[in-house]
């Protein structure tokens, strides 16, 4: 049933994208395939078209691989980023010795991509477009031009984020975890890769900027691996937790049909004693609680088939148990929200269609607290931070070699 709603969000992505394109060439029909959905879920066309600076030499790059052949025969006009590389989605980075610089790109009768620079022909190597193993997700290892509008810190100040080597470090990680994900949790993973299409695991301090989740990529799983000691099961985590983001902006695209109210409402959570305001609003405290749900998903699957290795499992249950409380607090948002001092149920925040998936996610919640209760309780996580430090976790939670 969530397959069908994700579906739907997504065919109204498509055909927004559609619309965009033919506003910006009403001929652009003709060189690429109307039908072809894939064409239309490509993220950096929806970067291409949330970007002031944008201009056509991005935009028929980003379309190039997906043209007839007689169009990529005639070719295009693309420039070549500050280390020489081009990249063309669906076929791959061309690898020139020429930085920032205007190159034609065309195919020769062989199919053979041609580069011209100042009429003279361009050496290049050309390296494939990388998909995760068994799973039709691409892996971007090297940083796009048209993706450093996402990276901003707190202040929306652009920064810049090391890509290439943190990639490199952390694809048998990612591999993994997805793998994982794709075995034990199939139906999760039909998800993920429904609205998923590629994967950038990026290095930044996190008092920058801890995430980079955006509709204006979407498509596009970003994951922060700035700690040393990630491995596989911070993957499943991050990965569940930020492709949430994706199923999410699909599954609720069209909002007034989820959400009653004006979304950027600021909720209050009433305390006790004295009233504190809280700074998020309706839209992103929604949004944060069906990521703790995929990450509740694919977590418990792992533990429960006994795949990870003592540690590992581990710090999985302590990532378990550090979502737990931090979902519990959101759920107390909405069912103890009030704007304007007075008290709103949550049935006056949510639609029929959003509080269905509200109470699957409190019902997620409640199953895992009740099944996992013995286990997670006597963990101590008062020395977390915002984001779950496993060196942190064992300072207080030794692990026990002798119990696993």
């Amino acid at each position: 049933m969530i397959n069908e709603k994700i579906k739907f969000g997504q065919k109204q992505l498509i055909e927004n994208i559609k619309i965009l394109l033919y506003k910006k060439d009403s001929d652009i029909f003709s060189i690429i395939d109307f039908e072809d959905d894939r064409i239309y879920q490509e993220p950096l066309l929806f970067a291409y078209f949330n970007d002031k600076k944008s201009n056509n030499l991005n935009l028929y790059t980003i379309l190039y691989g997906y043209m007839n052949f007689d169009a990529q025969k005639k070719g295009i006009s693309v420039e070549s980023d500050e280390y020489g590389r081009v990249y063309l989605p669906n076929i791959g980075w061309l690898m020139t010795n020429e930085v920032t610089q205007k190159l034609k790109l065309f195919k020769d009768k062989n199919s053979k991509i041609k580069l011209l620079y100042k009429g003279v022909i361009c050496e290049y190597k050309l390296e494939s477009i990388e998909k995760i193993d068994n799973t039709n997700i691409e892996y971007l290892r090297y940083p796009i031009p048209l993706l450093k509008q996402c990276y901003y810190d707190f202040d929306n100040n652009l920064i810049n984020v090391e890509i290439e080597r943190i990639s490199i470090k952390h694809l048998k990680n990612v591999t993994k975890a997805l793998n994982l994900i794709k075995r034990f949790a199939p139906k999760h993973f039909d998800l993920i890769v429904l609205a998923t299409k590629k994967i950038v695991v990026f290095n930044v301090d996190t008092t920058l900027r801890n995430s980079f989740a955006t509709l204006s990529a979407h498509g596009i799983s970003f994951s922060n691996a700035y700690q040393e000691d990630y491995n596989e099961v911070f993957f499943i985590d991050d990965i569940a937790h930020q492709t949430g983001h994706i199923i999410f902006n699909a599954l609720i695209y069209d909002y007034p049909k989820f959400i009653k109210i004006n979304p950027d409402t600021i909720l209050q959570y009433i305390e006790l004693e004295n009233i504190t305001v809280e700074t998020r609003n309706v839209h992103v405290v929604f949004y944060a609680l069906y990521t703790y749900y995929a990450t509740f998903v694919c977590l418990e699957v792992c533990l429960i088939a006994k795949v990870l290795d003592a540690k590992r499992t581990h710090e999985a249950l302590g990532r378990l148990c550090f979502y737990l409380r931090k979902c519990h607090l959101d759920l107390n948002l909405f069912e103890r929200a009030s704007i304007n001092d007075t008290f709103i149920d949550v049935e006056d925040i949510f639609t029929e269609k959003g509080l269905e998936i509200f109470f699957e996610i409190k019902n997620k919640f409640d199953l895992i607290k009740e099944k996992w209760r013995g286990t997670l309780k006597p963990l101590d996580m008062s020395n977390q931070p915002y984001n779950f430090t496993y060196s942190k976790f064992v300072e207080l939670n030794p692990l026990d070699e002798n119990n696993n």
